[in-house]
């Protein structure tokens, strides 16, 4: 087994790359596995990927780099530097090239979404023309794009309710908030105001009474590709329902009805999940709404969407799952994620709740006791799952039109979810300077059992006030290192990335098994701030799958490889 540092320039190394490809091009192409995006219409919806980001040489690199830094967003900008450190964009933020876009929709695909952080395009087409697209020698593989059946929440209490007395402001909805210690946070002052939410959902009746358009920035229809995220022609009635529950609780207000944790905050809303379809939840739509979202400056992202139908346990490791690559991202991008543990009980989770450094929200009831559907972990590789919980059953929320516009009690994991993430926003308005992490490890150190956290309850039940309070006894750092996707993967014997030091010290790189044995250590030393390109040879090692970790006082990097002989 050898390493080595190559001391090509970037334009050289993608010409070897592309080399590769052609090599183990019979890899790309598998019919038998991309019947997992199969749809009715007799089309697959498959993801695309390229090899590289069509740029020829490092000059075209450094203008390309120079070019998506312009364009964030200021707001993206002051987030990113929380965790990225000297470097705010890297190759994931360069667009995907539109010659290979042209060259994919010249086949007769329908183009539906592009990711530049994939370095993909999510298609429609037959199974011939994605064989034809395989011959491409800039396309590296070609996946389906899987598609899960969310459970709807369980409707327990659809009639509007009654205010408590003594309670005048925040009616019925003033139990689910107090149990997670809302109301003393709001008494304290912090009620989300300055924070930017992303909600990523079936769809959102803004007409409501406890919606207020003013506070919502931007939204966007990925189905349907325009600006209206209520139903339009040809929606099915229940379109938007989802959403209007999950947007209800983190954010609603109407006096004497229904608060929710964050009822100041400014809104971003993605309609992602369409549900007039047999399978109506598409990972592609997701990714690009939290792409959209992350690009115009959210801070926390809330969704009560998730897939499994097409996963398996091993999948759920925090590094395969599409939208748990991008949930990553988008963390690494300093935004804060919130995600529904899902509603299969002992079963399992769903991704993208398999994240790292997502919080992953299960389910209680009124005293405190885990519902039967809160979903239980660990992820594959034996992290604790969900992080922490809230009041996942009879959450009351606001209704749409199909139920009169009022208010109602829904249940799921799809209710607890948007509680916390409006918690999230009392917590990153007391600390905007507190990156995902500190916001996660506050939730879960100040949660109701953070001594004994187990695969039901996580952490426990939140206390926002606690969170607020909490005083953090260790230094976050800026990512200040990075990992390349390794490419080719699959690969056999040779596999390449390319490892970012940001700030000059002391890292280690090393090669584990699925099972945390180190295979290989490539490197242990103080290293000077660049970008290496690296091989690893790996003759002599057996098949299978295995980790490449890059750790340091500032953090730790994981990627995912596949070794095939």
């Amino acid at each position: 087994m050898m390493i080595y540092i190559l001391k090509s320039n970037r334009c050289s190394l993608t010409l070897f790359c592309m080399g590769i490809s052609l090599v183990f091009g019979q890899n790309k192409f598998d019919s038998q596995l991309l019947t997992g995006g199969y749809r009715n219409d007799g089309n697959h919806h498959s993801w695309i990927y390229f090899t590289d980001k069509g740029l020829k040489t490092e000059a075209d690199l450094e203008v390309a780099l120079q070019l998506s830094m312009d364009n964030l967003n200021e707001r993206t900008k002051q987030r990113r530097s929380k965790t990225r450190g000297p470097k705010l964009v890297d190759e994931r933020d360069i667009p995907v090239s539109p010659d290979y876009i042209d060259e994919i929709k010249y086949t007769g695909v329908i183009i539906r979404t592009v990711s530049k952080w994939l370095n993909a395009v999510s298609v429609s087409g037959t199974i011939e023309q994605l064989r034809s697209i395989s011959d491409f020698p800039f396309v590296k593989k070609i996946d389906p794009v899987y598609g899960g059946k969310r459970k709807s929440p369980v409707q327990r209490s659809l009639l509007k309710s009654s205010t408590e007395p003594g309670r005048s402001d925040y009616g019925p909805s003033y139990d689910q908030l107090d149990q997670i210690n809302v109301i003393a946070a709001h008494e304290a002052g912090y009620t989300g105001a300055g924070v930017r939410v992303l909600m990523l959902d079936t769809g959102y009746y803004t007409d409501h009474e406890a919606i207020h358009g003013e506070q919502v920035i931007a939204e966007w229809d990925f189905i349907n590709n325009d600006g209206e995220t209520q139903n339009e022609e040809g929606d099915p009635d229940s379109q938007h329902n989802h959403g209007t529950y999950t947007l209800s609780a983190l954010g609603g207000r109407f006096d004497g009805e229904l608060y929710g944790p964050a009822y100041e905050a400014e809104f971003l809303l993605a309609k992602t999940e369409d549900v007039s379809q047999e399978v109506p939840i598409e990972e592609d739509q997701y990714v690009a709404g939290l792409e959209w979202g992350e690009s115009l400056g959210a801070d926390i992202a809330s969704s009560s969407l998730g897939y499994i139908d097409w996963y398996e346990l091993e999948d759920l490791d925090g590094m395969t799952a599409v939208t748990t690559i991008a949930v990553n991202t988008a963390i690494e991008n300093g935004m804060i994620v919130t995600t529904a543990a899902g509603n299969y009980g002992s079963d399992g989770i769903i991704a993208p709740a398999d994240a790292f450094d997502v919080i992953t929200c299960g389910a209680v009831d009124e005293f405190d006791e885990i519902t039967w559907f809160s979903s239980w972990g660990p992820t594959a590789d034996g992290r604790i799952k969900p992080e922490v919980c809230a009041r996942g059953l009879d959450t009351y929320c606001a209704l749409p039109p199909e139920y009169g516009e009022g208010y109602g009690g829904l249940s799921g994991t799809s209710l607890s979810t948007p509680l916390i993430g409006g918690a999230c926003a009392l917590i990153l308005q007391a600390h905007p300077d507190w990156i995902p992490q500190q916001v996660r490890e506050a939730l879960m150190m100040t949660a109701s059992d953070p001594e004994n956290p187990d695969n039901q309850y996580g952490w426990g039940i939140i206390d926002v006030i606690e969170a607020i309070n909490y005083n953090n006894p260790n230094p976050f750092y800026p990512a200040y290192y990075t990992l390349s996707n390794p490419f080719p993967n699959p690969f056999n014997s040779w596999i390449q990335f390319d490892v970012g030091i940001y700030s000059k010290g002391e890292v280690i790189l090393t090669v584990f098994d699925i099972n945390g044995k180190e295979i290989e250590r490539l490197w242990s030393n103080n290293i000077e701030n660049g970008v290496y390109p690296i091989q690893w040879n790996a003759d002599g090692v057996s098949s299978g799958i295995y980790f490449i970790n890059l750790n340091g006082k500032n953090g730790s990097v994981n990627r995912k490889i596949c070794l095939l002989k």
